[in-house]
């Protein structure tokens, strides 16, 4: 049995968690390092890894190799290569767009305390996004049902400044936005410390507009959303109705939905991610 997991892992990934991480030289999860141990083992006994030039060099051709063969696979109309930003950013997440953007917002909020306010550009973000709105996975009234937390708020130039002050203050799993899929209402509860709370209402509507396609089907991506009403609660004091927060007309995006993670994208250019709470503390824990 090699050392290089434990050694390599331990000198140039900032933390390891069950489900994998981002670095910046390697993008690991453990689908990524499966297939490198297969890449590994296909290179022989004799193979000499240090004439090579090291284990990373070799892992990160492995990483290029694999995203390649899968987009080799895959139906490209849907992806705009330059938006992603570039091929080599697509060849690198390719293998597993969920796992590397699992691993950025984990290693994030482990290192940032929790706090979901990312305002750092993450270079391989773009292409993570394209590959993941590739797969069809819009609005699903049974899969977005339920509670959500918040785990990435990445403000635009034209968010509002009052969301911008929230994210600011957001943690991921002391911030909710919850479906309440029979009532076609979702409800934001943020909490800001320990003594003050933000809460919102939301009536949604599915509509066709803003929708994807993926081969012959249609997918159903843009719910327009009507904040009907929002409210703060500081300490002791009673809850303040913001009136100034109602809003018409606004709607959000589904990039991409399954059982465990949320990312949606505001209609002023905001882009949210949420995971589902269990998710959320078993990626943590």
């Amino acid at each position: 049995m090699m050392f290089f997991p434990t050694l390599l892992l331990a000198s140039l990934t900032p933390f390891v968690n069950s489900y994998g991480v981002l670095s910046s030289v390697a993008v690991r999860t453990p689908i990524t390092q499966a297939n490198f141990e297969k890449y590994r083992n296909e290179k022989g006994a004799d193979f000499d890894v240090v004439a090579y030039g090291g284990w990373l060099k070799l892992e990160q051709e492995a990483n290029m190799v694999m995203g390649q063969d899968k987009l080799n696979e895959m139906d490209l109309t849907n992806i705009d290569v330059n938006k992603a930003g570039g091929w080599t950013s697509l060849q690198r997440v390719a293998t597993d767009p969920k796992g590397a953007l699992v691993g950025i917002i984990v290693d994030y909020l482990k290192r940032n305390k929790s706090n979901t306010g990312i305002t750092a550009t993450i270079n391989l973000l773009p292409a993570i996004l394209e590959l993941l709105s590739s797969q069809g996975k819009g609005f699903d009234s049974d899969l977005v049902d339920g509670e959500w937390a918040s785990v990435l708020n990445q403000s635009s130039g034209k968010s509002p400044v009052f969301q911008k002050a929230v994210a600011k203050k957001e943690r991921a799993g002391l911030s909710f936005s919850n479906f309440d899929v029979p009532n076609s209402k979702f409800y934001g509860n943020v909490k800001l410390g320990r003594r003050s709370e933000v809460r919102s209402t939301v009536r949604y509507n599915p509509t066709g507009k803003g929708f994807g396609k993926k081969g012959n089907s249609i997918v159903l991506r843009r719910i327009m959303c009507d904040i009907v009403a929002a409210s703060i609660k500081i300490w002791r004091f009673p809850r303040i109705p913001l009136p100034f927060l109602r809003r018409k007309g606004g709607y959000l995006d589904f990039v991409y939905l399954d059982n465990d993670i949320r990312i949606t994208k505001g209609n002023r250019g905001g882009l949210f991610v949420h995971f589902r709470p269990e998710f959320l503390e078993k990626m943590m824990g």
